[in-house]
């Protein structure tokens, strides 16, 4: 194995010639850093095409550790990028690409706003020319990527946006961007620990940490104050835990910032926190990521779930005064069983989703459960003032069910959802499992008293700063809640998925108690 190193002096030593490797994963790699004034360590992960071919060249995507972290942090004692990637290049197909590690100490991958350790100037103006001197690489930013999780996902976000010369990709993995609220207020020892000494301030409270230098280092300050043409050549990736003590809540910032400017991205919320296992499964989308941007294709829009035709229920239409409520049941129903009931408040939207369509997409439960669905739209039940209770009072007059909240579900979706959503409020809630796709709640307030609430909608969905204010909400009130944010976009399928999603909590966590 071969060390890539120069003396300490600051001589050039051998840095610009070209390194032989014997193996794939290379740590304890190092150079003298005449910007820093001292050693940097690096790990370097080759493909296995790399030491058989002698003049293949190979893309790059730079790998940024968290807080607290070092080059050996992708290693394997710790991410495991040799596995993530080596399942990548059979299953996803994912081209052989060379993975740089570099110690980013606690810097977050900046500048320090005083000039006095410029990491950022050190990786753009010193490693990446190295690495493409010494390695085979293609040295071209249509084949450069950089990543990182938690510290390093901030920086990953920051050292794409301002050099995207530099490079074709950003991902993301739960950076750590605290909100301004968030940032304001945080203990005096942590700011000056974490923040202040980067990014200026140390010793500030309150707004005053809200330093010109951390604006322009932070993205949810410079996505907003740049024009959109600075992004628009780079392609984003985020993915953030529901789980997140607190990034959830910049993160969502974020990703509404970049909807609300038009900036490409995608983005993901599944059900985890700030871990290694987490970012791990984020890496298995990252790494197909990275191959459809460098080969200048469109990453998939949509996933969606196929659903079977044949259905385990049937309809049935009653009247609420001269309104028509729409009921499907098992096709096993029989009057002599009690039954559970899922309310599903239709709403308006950019596609329809039937009570039919629910149906289907939960026709795994329709076929093995004691359950019913009762479709509504929202809009007519509220101009006509017909209330939840009364809704409640005629399908029982119809079918034997659990004269208890605790067996009413709601699920909403599209507008109006507010008519559902408040019945999940107050000290005897007539709704005790709230579930919402793509649906606009309009204001939240009240006492959030459902016992799950479960939120779906895609990175591209019509309802994402009404889902992301409930969630906050929820979140706010250590309510127990599940939110999902899936790749996507407003079609019935898109919803119909999402909805099949909410299968297994609807199925195991409720139905069964």
């Amino acid at each position: 194995m071969a060390a890539c190193s120069s003396g300490d002096d600051g001589g050039d030593g051998d840095i610009d010639k070209p390194v032989q490797f014997t193996q794939r994963y290379n740590g304890n790699q190092s150079f003298y850093s005449k910007k820093l004034g001292q050693i940097i360590k690096y790990s370097v992960l080759l493909p296995s095409e790399y030491l058989s071919q002698d003049n293949s060249k190979f893309g790059v995507v730079y790998l940024l550790h968290g807080w607290g972290g070092d080059e050996s942090s992708w290693g394997p004692s710790g991410m495991n990028i040799q596995s993530l990637v080596d399942t990548a290049e059979k299953t996803a197909g994912v081209r052989p690409l060379i993975y740089v590690m570099p110690q980013g100490f606690n810097s977050y991958f900046c500048n320090k706003y005083d000039g006095e350790f410029n990491y950022m100037d050190m990786i753009t103006d010193e490693l990446i020319p190295m690495i493409d001197k010494q390695l085979r690489t293609t040295a071209s930013s249509s084949e450069r990527a950089i990543a990182g999780f938690s510290m390093g996902g901030f920086g990953a976000l920051t050292i794409a946006s301002q050099h995207p010369e530099l490079f074709k990709v950003s991902i993301g993995l739960s950076p750590s961007l605290n909100s301004d609220e968030q940032y304001t207020t945080l203990s005096q020892d942590s700011w000056n620990l974490q923040w202040g000494t980067i990014f200026g301030g140390v010793g500030q409270t309150g707004n005053n940490r809200i330093t010109s230098y951390y604006k322009s280092q932070c993205p949810l300050h410079f996505f907003a104050d740049k024009a959109l043409s600075s992004f628009q050549d780079i392609r984003y990736f985020i993915d953030c835990g529901d789980d997140e003590e607190r990034l959830y809540v910049g993160n969502g910032e974020l990703h509404a910032l970049m909807r609300d400017k038009g900036i490409k991205h995608e983005f993901r919320v599944r059900n985890g926190a700030h871990t290694e296992e987490y970012w791990r499964e984020s890496m298995k989308e990252a790494l197909p990521f990275i191959e459809s941007s460098f080969s200048a294709v469109d990453y998939s829009k949509e996933t969606t779930h196929n659903f079977s035709a044949n259905a385990h229920s049937y309809s049935k239409t009653i009247k609420v005064q001269n309104l028509d409520l729409e009921l499907w049941m098992p096709n096993d129903y029989n009057e002599s069983n009690s039954y559970k009931i899922l309310y599903y408040s239709k709403g308006a939207s950019e596609t329809e989703v039937t009570a039919e369509q629910v149906a289907i997409s939960l026709d795994s439960i329709m076929g093995i459960k004691k359950f019913v669905i009762a479709g509504f739209d929202a809009k007519e039940m509220k101009e006509n003032g017909i209330s939840f209770a009364e809704i409640c009072s005629f399908v029982q007059g119809v079918i034997h069910t659990d004269d208890l909240s605790s067996a009413r579900l709601g699920l909403a979706y599209g507008s109006d959802a507010d008519y559902l959503y408040k019945c999940t409020l107050g000290d005897t809630p007539q709704v005790s499992y709230f579930f919402a796709e793509d649906a606009n709640v309009g204001t939240v307030t009240g006492n959030n008293s459902a016992k799950l609430y479960y939120l779906d909608i895609t990175d591209n969905g019509t309802n994402y700063t009404s889902m992301f204010q409930l969630f906050c909400a929820l979140r706010a009130q250590n309510s127990t809640v599940q939110y999902r944010v899936r790749n996507g976009i407003s079609t019935t399928a898109s919803a119909m998925t999402g909805i099949y999603s909410m299968s297994y909590f609807i199925s195991e966590q409720l139905i069964k108690k």
